[in-house]
């Protein structure tokens, strides 16, 4: 009787000890996969480096260089900083969560041999993380996605899309604009022409505002501003403001179709075509206009020393005509024709 008793309290024991290490191991297992963690310990502020790969196999590199993304292998062109934002904030600062270690379920979650990659270096040009991008999740236009870090097992889930930061041009995420959006500027308030037969300057002016409010409880409103135009015939006269904010805000948006060496074509602004740009503090931006061509039109930026190719018609909306600003627009206005509003 005791002798079974015996037994019995062993094979309890076992038991016991049995559940406890199956707990453990369940415990460890969802501490595993359900814990979220970013992917690598990196500061966004240490990479200065991006090259993508693209499942075809081109390959962009992108640089940090005097507080802007470029792409060197195009004139230097800038990059859109909502674009680059977006792609380093999901790789650095997005929680992952683990969702596999086997090998045989990288086809399930779209992590091919070639599937596009990324890899962020250093000033140094040292690599710090190569991230292989697979399919979004649950699909490819989801706001999460499966990644896998290049030389490791292991496949996350990641609570974020990198490759939504990708356009369809080549290179993506190219800045167009002529006035690029990663350099700080404020909104123009004065405009000389240089080679116009029609217009001098375009400046704002400021009506003095009341600081009462308009309704009982609403806040004070604020400045109201006129557009004043110096014409050739006519002098100085006072334009239709939304006509005037049409034309400025073509210019704020105005983009390029192609890049050009400066190197080559300094020699095709000799015709003293020239805008300057003066915002509300008197910083002034020069944007020298060549002649049009068959290719288009020449520009130079010198704020950013880049040479650019803009279409005939957005050429010729640069130096507006009288009617272009002392009467009203149709809808859409002929800039917006040209120069739709885009959400980067």
């Amino acid at each position: 009787m005791i002798r079974l008793l015996t037994i019995l309290a062993a094979l309890l024991a076992i038991l016991v000890l049995a559940e406890r290490s199956v707990t453990e191991r369940e415990r460890a297992h969802e501490q595993l996969y359900g814990t979220l963690r970013p992917l690598v310990p990196i500061e966004k502020g240490d990479v200065t480096q991006i090259v993508a790969v693209a499942g075809n196999g081109r390959t962009w590199r992108y640089v940090y260089i005097d507080s802007s993304w470029r792409y060197p292998a195009y004139f230097n062109a800038y990059i859109q900083p909502q674009r680059i934002d977006h792609l380093l904030n999901s790789v650095l600062q997005s929680s992952a969560s683990i969702v596999s270690t086997e090998s045989g379920d990288l086809q399930r979650y779209g992590l091919l041999a070639n599937s596009p990659t990324l890899t962020l270096l250093n000033t140094a040009g040292v690599p710090l993380m190569s991230l292989r991008l697979g399919r979004g999740a649950p699909d490819m236009r989801a706001s999460e996605s499966y990644v896998q870090i290049v030389g490791a097992d292991t496949i996350y889930h990641l609570h974020a899309n990198a490759a939504h930061a990708f356009d369809s041009g080549d290179p993506p995420m190219l800045d167009m604009r002529l006035r690029p959006r990663a350099l700080p500027s404020k909104s123009i308030a004065h405009i000389s022409f240089s080679g116009s037969p029609v217009l001098n300057t375009l400046h704002r002016e400021q009506i003095e505002s009341s600081d009462t409010p308009a309704m009982p409880g609403a806040p004070p409103t604020g400045p109201t501003y006129i557009w004043k135009g110096a014409f050739a015939e006519g002098g100085l006269r006072e334009c239709v403001a939304n006509s005037a904010y049409a034309y400025v805000g073509f210019l704020e948006r105005l983009s390029w179709s192609e890049l050009r060496n400066p190197a080559n074509h300094l020699a095709d602004f000799t015709s003293a075509r020239a805008l300057y740009l003066a915002d509300e503090e008197g910083a002034v931006d020069t944007l020298e206009v060549g002649l049009p061509s068959e290719a288009g039109t020449l520009l130079h930026y010198r704020t950013t020393g880049q040479v650019a190719v803009i279409p005939n018609e957005k050429a010729a909306l640069l130096f507006p005509a009288a009617s272009a600003l002392l009467d009203s627009l149709p809808k859409p206005t002929p800039y917006e024709r040209v120069e739709p509003f885009t959400p980067f």
